[in-house]
């Protein structure tokens, strides 16, 4: 088998074992992609060596930097956890890919070949960087989309004049969207509606903390807090929350009549700033 074939064997093998650690590792983000990136090297020189790649040592070294300029490039403005939107197999094929690249490119530097060999592997990894690199808010962005897709989380948004949508999230069932100006922030949530609006209230609330729920409107509830207030009501078959601590009660309760459906790209307003 030729040479690059099997060291792209090898990387492939080592981006499996990257998904592993990104879908079983550590909750946090940091603590995740350090042990993605460097956990995976000794593996790397294994195989690399099992394989009899030729310097199978500076072909793994050279590999497993190609993958981290890669993912540093990648997580600038795409983290891990925006990657792993793309759901466990998209982000496996993603990972692999990257890795048999990589590990062909470190291949076509380490290892004697052809010349025509040589540059077919360094152009072929060198493609795939500049594409991931000058497409970083795209990628984000496809996460983002197919993670909502995944949890059929509607794509709506209240309309909020003089406001700023600063960041949009997608954390578990629900879809979160901060919107700012100077001296006030208001946050909005939607899901998949399993509950009433009292019941979505309720599910909140702190008894400890001497907190409330109340119907401030037809079937719009009212959670008030020491620090906020934040609203409940239906859209459609979805629950909508909105809430802020600066904000008075009646401009969240007319936000809520403002919401409408919304294109993916009105919630990339944060990606591409």
């Amino acid at each position: 088998m030729n040479a690059l074939i099997r060291a792209a064997l090898v990387g492939a093998v080592v981006g499996l074992a990257q998904v592993v650690i990104v879908l079983r590792g550590p909750q946090n983000d940091a603590a995740n992609l350090v042990l993605m990136l460097f956990a995976p090297l000794p593996l790397g020189m294994l195989l690399s060596w099992y394989a009899m790649l030729r310097n199978w040592w500076l072909v793994s070294l050279l590999g497993q930097f190609a993958v981290i300029t890669l993912y540093a490039g990648l997580t600038m403005t795409a983290p891990v956890s925006a990657l792993v939107g793309f759901g466990d197999w998209r982000l496996g094929l993603i990972v692999m890919t990257a890795g048999a690249c990589s590990y062909a490119l470190g291949a076509g530097l380490a290892m004697p070949a052809a010349t025509p060999l040589r540059v077919s592997a360094v152009g072929v990894a060198a493609s795939l960087f500049l594409a991931a690199w000058s497409n970083q808010e795209v990628i984000a962005l496809a996460a983002q989309e197919q993670a909502m897709a995944d949890r059929d989380i509607p794509h709506v948004a209240p309309d909020l004049p003089g406001f700023r949508l600063t960041e949009t999230t997608v954390d578990g069932p629900e879809l979160f969207l901060q919107y700012q100006r100077p001296g006030a922030d208001i946050l909005f949530g939607i899901r998949q509606g399993t509950m009433t609006p009292e019941q979505a209230c309720e599910d909140k609330l702190d008894l400890q903390n001497d907190e409330t729920c109340v119907e401030v409107s037809q079937d719009v509830w009212a959670l008030r807090t020491e620090y906020g207030s934040s609203m409940f009501a239906a859209f459609g078959d979805a629950m909508m929350e909105i809430g802020s601590g600066d904000v008075p009660e009646k401009r969240l309760l007319a936000a809520l009549g403002t919401v409408r459906p919304i294109s993916i790209w009105e919630l990339a307003a944060p990606v591409y700033e």
